[in-house]
């Protein structure tokens, strides 16, 4: 578990309690007590958990479930299943431990995912937000396993 999913998911990716800022309470740790709440609230398996931890990709909806409930646990994604841009530039500038570079270029990741169409299926979204953030961050040198 030395890995945050979630989109994210990614993507990380899972929180214990939503605070009026939630990407303070954003660590490995709090990821993994998140994943695991959520794991009991969409019914996803442990191997689910595993995969959005290493920041690996599931087919399963169940794994794609595990990844929404714990972007809405963080606020990084909202409701409705759309992207909290506000959140999600708090994510980047979590991973980026005061590179000025490395969080400026959250503004421009979020503009990209932000602009992505996405599924009405929640977890659908939720796995697309994640696709994205990884392969963005990619390119900035950012990664989920920086946090």
């Amino acid at each position: 578990m030395s890995h945050y999913s979630c989109l994210f998911a990614m993507l990380l990716l899972v929180a214990v309690a939503v605070s009026a800022a939630p990407h303070e309470d954003i660590t490995k740790e709090h990821a993994a007590e998140a994943a695991q709440e959520c794991k009991t609230e969409t019914g996803a398996s442990d191997e689910d958990v595993q995969h959005m931890l290493h920041h690996e990709p599931t087919e399963s909806h169940e794994g794609k479930c595990l990844r929404a409930c714990v972007m809405k646990k963080f606020e990084i994604m909202d409701d409705a299943g759309k992207l909290s841009k506000e959140h999600a530039l708090e994510l980047i500038k979590a991973i980026s431990k005061n590179d000025a570079e490395k969080e400026a270029a959250g503004a421009d990741i979020v503009e990209k995912c932000e602009a992505v169409e996405v599924p009405e299926d929640h977890c659908d979204a939720a796995a697309a937000y994640e696709s994205c953030f990884v392969e963005h961050m990619k390119e900035h040198g950012l990664s989920l396993s920086d946090l």
